[in-house]
This record gives C-alpha cells, structure tokens and sequence, in this order.
C-alpha cells in the first residue's frame, strides 16, 4: 500500500506559514475565552484573550493581564502550549510527526518548513527536524530539573515543579510569559534561576542549524560555517555590550540600582542584556531603569536573536550583514567581505531592506499609537520601547501595556504577528508572485 504524503493546501508557503500562525492564534484565543481557562470571579474580554495568544505564539510575553492571577492552571497550560508550539512552529510540529507516522514528505513541504526556520541551507530538512526535536526535549527537561529544587522550596511540590516546567519551556522558546506576578525580580540575585534562565535563553535563540553544527562539531564531523561564525561572535559582543552600557548607566544614573549588593548588579545587568535578545524575562523593573539604559534594551531587542531559532528580531546576522555592506560602501569596495569570505549581493541588499523595513514598520505603529491619544501617561520612548518589544517579540514593557487602549492593542497584538513571522514573509505572504520581470536600462542617481 502506497503510504499518504503530508500534503498541504496549494498556497504558497508563505501564506501556509502566515495562515498557521494565524490559525493557532485564534485557536488560543479562543480556548482561553472559555471559562475553564480563567479563574473565578474574573471575565476577561475575547480582545484580551486574543492578545494573551497572540503574545504565546509569537513567543512575545507582552502581557495585558496578570498570568498568575487570572488564568487558571488549565489557561496557563494552554498558555504554555502556544508558546511551545509558536516557539517551534506549528509547521515543524506537522513534518515531525509525519516523519514519525512514516509519511513522505516531498520538496514543496521541505520548502514550507524551511521558509518556516529562514529558507537555511546550512543543514538539511532531515539533519535539522530531529535537531529541534531532540535539542527542545533534552534542553527543556534540564532546565526544569535544575530549576525545580529552588522553587520547589520557595512554592511547594506542585506549585513549585509546574513554575519549573513553565518558565524552562518559555525561556527555552524565548517567551518571557511568567507564572510570578512580578516577573523574575524575586531571583535578581539568585545565580542559578539567572544562569539557568539565560543559557535557556541563548540555547533557543543561537538557532537549530547552529545548534546542529555545534553537535557536529563536538564529534569532529564538520568544520564551523560562516553562518555559525557570525551568529557565535555577535551573540557573544551583543551580550557583553548590553550588559556593560546597563551596568555603567544604571550605575551612575539609578540610585535604586546602586542600593543592590554588588553581585547582584552584576546578575541584573548580565540577565537584562540577555533577556533582551527576546526573550522578555526581567530580574530589574524595567519601568525604574534609567532612559539611557530603555535605549540600549531597545537596540538589543530590535536585532534579536538568530535565524531558525525561537529568537525574533531581525537577527544578528542581518546586522552583521549590513555592516559589512556599510563597511564595503564607505571603503569604495565593489565587494562585501566578511571574515574570509564574499557575501553575494543579493545577501547584502536583503539584510539592508530587512532593517529599512522594520523600521519602517515600527515608525508606522508608533504613529498610529500617537494619533489615538490619550497617553498623558506615556512619553514616546515608553511607547517606542513597547512597540520594538512586540515586533521583537521580546516582551519587556514599561509598565504601559495593560493601560493601552483597544486600538493600541491590535497594534501591538499585530506587530508581534508580523516580527514572529519577519516582515519580509509577511509582506510575500501577501503580495502576488510576478511572473515576467522587465529588464529597464540601467542609470545613476545622486545619493548623499
């Protein structure tokens, strides 16, 4: 008997992936809509609910009500399966499972899921699905045993072993939701729930592929790409230069900062740096920290993590790119080099419109936000930096987010869908392919 292949509906696979998400957020939506996900005596409006999944599966963490307060353990399990899914993709959760049933999978579905984790090509369909399987499982198992002991004694058994699952599985997915009311700020100076949740932080956002290769290369099987190069190095120099400008700015300009014992200091700074690779943990109150340090989250939060990891942004390796492009024009260069290699043009020219893009697209939804009015309470950098944390999905917030308004909401809620999927997908999925492209005589314009 012939076996069934995993056959999706004859879009393109832009628009599956677009339509997946979508799917998947309305799903949760409406699941925790119902009363058996919200505790009683609360009756949260379906824009909230749509909100609260929309921030899950675009593993955002920006969060409109109180997580611990208002869904019932039965909400926060559904919770924790959109950000599982939306960290992973529903898409791969679909091939994964077809490959275990046996099914084929042909080259239009290998397509869709590598459009899913950025079109790689650094390993193949087949080397990365049992890398994503594999890493999460392993990955977030650990986390949850190592954190367990401590909130185990600060929780119960049970209180203590479900916030251990919750928080290792939305660190690891770069989610940021929390089952505490005030986030992570209780363990600010707790080395192992810090150095836990970061290195669950980092793991989900270096990416698959680049996981992948670090297997390989542990068992002498290949030499590092350039992709893994680039993401490793940037990673490391985004890290250390966030948590320095944090530490030295809050330092002089944050009293409340300078009263904590030197360790954690040191902790907060380090953890805020990392968190604001997406992920939307935070061990400081954001809304206390100083403007100039807001400024460094926001920048760090708008790069993100890397490519085909659970990290939004747009990615270290878009940065990097267009700085190589940046440093080749400003030398007269025809050719973009980038530690020993040449990026082709095409490359070079995707990173510069990816953040032209992005930009673009936050501008637009600051303007939007400014226009509706009514935010006496909330100064520009406080809007921006909540805007940037939605497309990053990072989730960090001010403090604002519950006070927004519903039309700001649908504005946030849509630009976390939007940086989750990357705004170039996004603007495939809706534009219609072209099938002849006219070759115009070429010409000079005066730039500068």
């Amino acid at each position: 008997m012939e076996k069934k292949t995993w056959n999706p509906p004859h879009l393109r696979p832009v628009q599956i992936l677009a339509g997946s998400f979508a799917l998947l957020i309305i799903t949760g939506a409406i699941l925790l809509y119902l009363p058996f996900s919200q505790t009683d005596g609360t009756r949260t409006g379906f824009l909230d609910c749509l909100f609260t999944s929309t921030s899950a599966v675009c593993v955002t963490g920006l969060v409109v009500v109180d997580t611990s307060a208002v869904w019932t353990r039965a909400g926060q399990v559904v919770i924790l399966l959109l950000i599982q899914f939306g960290g992973i993709g529903i898409v791969s959760f679909g091939a994964l499972f077809a490959l275990l049933l046996g099914q084929k999978i042909n080259f239009r579905q290998r397509q869709l899921v590598q459009e899913q984790f950025g079109q790689s090509t650094v390993v193949s369909l087949f080397q990365l699905l049992p890398v994503i399987a594999g890493t999460t499982i392993v990955i977030e198992f650990l986390g949850a045993l190592i954190l367990a002991p401590g909130f185990i004694k600060d929780h119960g058994l049970s209180d203590g072993a479900w916030h251990s699952v919750f928080h290792s599985i939305s660190a690891f997915c770069n989610a940021g939701f929390s089952t505490f009311p005030n986030n992570l700020e209780s363990y600010t100076g707790n080395f192992i729930v810090n150095a836990v949740i970061c290195s669950l932080i980092v793991l989900g956002g270096l990416g698959f592929p680049v996981i992948a290769e670090l297997l390989d290369r542990k068992h002498g099987r290949r030499r590092m790409s350039l992709h893994a190069r680039v993401v490793l190095t940037a990673t490391a120099i985004l890290i250390a230069a966030g948590a320095v400008l944090i530490f030295l700015v809050e330092t002089f300009f944050n009293p409340e900062f300078t009263a904590m014992p030197l360790g954690s200091r040191v902790l907060g700074s380090i953890f805020q740096s990392v968190t604001a690779r997406t992920a939307g943990y935070n061990t400081l109150a954001i809304g206390r920290m100083a403007p100039a340090s807001l400024l460094v989250l926001l920048v760090l939060m708008f790069v993100g993590g890397s490519p085909s990891g659970t990290a939004g942004g747009i990615k270290t390796t878009t940065l990097v790119s267009a700085l190589a492009a940046i440093k080749a024009s400003l030398q007269g260069s025809v050719e973009t080099n980038l530690m020993g290699r040449r990026l082709s043009r095409y490359t070079s020219r995707k990173a510069l419109v990816l953040i032209l893009l992005a930009a673009m697209l936050i501008l637009a939804a600051l303007f939007m936000m400014l226009l509706t009015g009514k935010n006496e309470g909330s100064d520009v950098l406080a809007l921006s930096f909540e805007l940037v944390s939605a497309f990053g999905t990072v989730g960090l917030s001010t403090g604002i987010t519950p006070d927004l308004m519903p039309f700001q909401k649908v504005i946030v809620l849509s630009l976390m869908y939007i940086g989750r999927l990357g705004p170039m997908t996004f603007a495939l999925a809706l534009a219609s392919p072209r099938v002849e492209q006219v070759k115009y005589p070429e010409t000079e314009l005066l730039i500068g």
